[in-house]
């Protein structure tokens, strides 16, 4: 599962990265925003566009922003699908294991999420370093690199479908609008959203990487060519942090990693805007890109092993589709406020739900704690009920025991 997710999704989201600089500002943006994930940019910036000195599009073809958005429209129904299956078939595996090796659960995810994570971000590295390659080095047209990596798409599809291990159960299968309100029900669980400030954020800080970073600063301040690089440090990054992080979530706890995250998230916004001028930094530059490494190795492994933590069995696949659906919800608004020149919106609300990612986490924490409590007491009472009913049950009628 992890090899295969991790070529399928590399593959079909590093066109995100360059949607901004490769299209216009305006058409990548508003691509974005309907989370483009399937050969979206076959409207390259061709010979009917204008570019500029660093390879940027500053004024597309009448039929690029079609284009965009018609892949961008195939891709989110795409995205939608693998990302809350992914997460059910991590939280069964994991719980599996627990049962099986006799192991706390909470262990069990932080060490797989750490493993899932390295996998998945380190092919993210390899497809991301092989875009700049092709394009600077061997020359190729953009539209011709994203048909290869759709190809690549297609074969991983078809390799997990054959080699999956079968994880079917004895439970029947619910109805599809059974299993969307699974992840509505949740939301009676304040649990459900004071947890979401991570994936808020992260979703608000890809956006801002793609469309504001890599147009407005890496774009100026070394060339558009060099955004596969930069997406490649940062997975690379990510997916050695991610192993590393598991190690920490397990000895100290999530906690720490979780506020460690927020603040690489944090700082990716306070730098890009209120510290001199970015786009002068030349390759110093990458540093929003380490930042933003650093905030994908949490969210990969630390955050999603805290979900597969607070909602197990079969309240999974509920809780892994609303990290879904924040997450994006939270993307989909930050590229719609770079499309319309709201930059300063889409900055502000990253840096507040970075700032309450950590209380977030807490009070999950402490409300869980609240609910196995109540929930323990409420078993031994119901225990010690039936103790005294089966003690009173030779010598009491049915309405004495009553």
């Amino acid at each position: 599962m992890s090899w295969t997710l991790a070529v399928n999704h590399a593959t079909v989201t590093t066109p995100i990265l360059y949607a901004s600089s490769v299209l216009t500002n305006a058409n990548g943006q508003a691509g974005n925003a309907m989370r483009q994930l399937f050969m979206v940019y076959l409207a390259d910036c061709d010979e009917e566009d204008v570019k500029d000195a660093k390879g940027s599009c500053i004024q597309g073809s009448p039929y690029q922003l079609l284009v965009n958005l018609g892949g961008a429209f195939v891709g989110g129904i795409g995205a939608g699908v693998l990302w809350t299956c992914q997460g059910a078939f991590f939280s069964a595996i994991c719980a599996r294991i627990a049962e099986a090796e006799d192991r706390e659960t909470p262990n069990v995810t932080a060490e797989l999420a750490g493993t899932f994570a390295l996998i998945f971000l380190a092919m993210e590295a390899v497809i991301r370093a092989s875009a700049t390659l092709l394009t600077k080095y061997a020359h190729f047209q953009y539209p011709v690199v994203f048909y290869i990596f759709s190809g690549l798409a297609i074969v991983s599809t078809l390799t997990f479908q054959v080699l999956a291990t079968d994880m079917t159960t004895a439970a029947p299968r619910g109805s599809l609008c059974a299993k969307a309100l699974s992840a509505i029900r949740l939301w009676k669980d304040p649990k459900t959203f004071v947890l979401q400030c991570t994936n808020l954020t992260c979703g608000f800080a890809a956006a801002w990487l793609g469309g504001y970073i890599g147009r407005f600063i890496l774009s100026k301040a070394l060339s558009s060519e060099f955004i596969g690089f930069a997406g490649a440090m940062l997975s690379a990054l990510a997916s050695g942090l991610s192993l590393a992080l598991g190690i920490v979530a397990r000895k100290i706890g999530k906690g720490p990693v979780v506020a460690l995250g927020s603040l690489a998230f944090l700082l990716l916004g306070v730098l890009s805007k209120f510290v001199g001028h970015p786009e002068t930094w030349g390759w110093g530059v990458l540093v929003f890109y380490v930042l933003m490494g650093i905030g994908r190795a949490v969210y990969e492994s630390t955050n999603k092993a805290i979900f597969a933590d607070f909602f197990p069995g079969e309240a999974s696949a509920g809780a892994f589709a609303n990290v879904f659906v924040f997450g994006t919800a939270a993307s989909t608004a930050a590229f719609t406020l770079g499309a319309t020149s709201k930059d300063m919106v889409e900055l502000q609300l990253l840096m507040v739900f970075a700032v309450l990612t950590v209380p977030g986490y807490l009070l999950a924490s402490f409300i869980k704690r609240c609910q196995d409590n109540l929930n323990l007491a409420r078993g031994e009472l119901c225990s010690k009920a039936k103790i005294y009913a089966n003690v009173l049950a030779p010598t009491t009628t049915l309405a004495d025991r009553d």
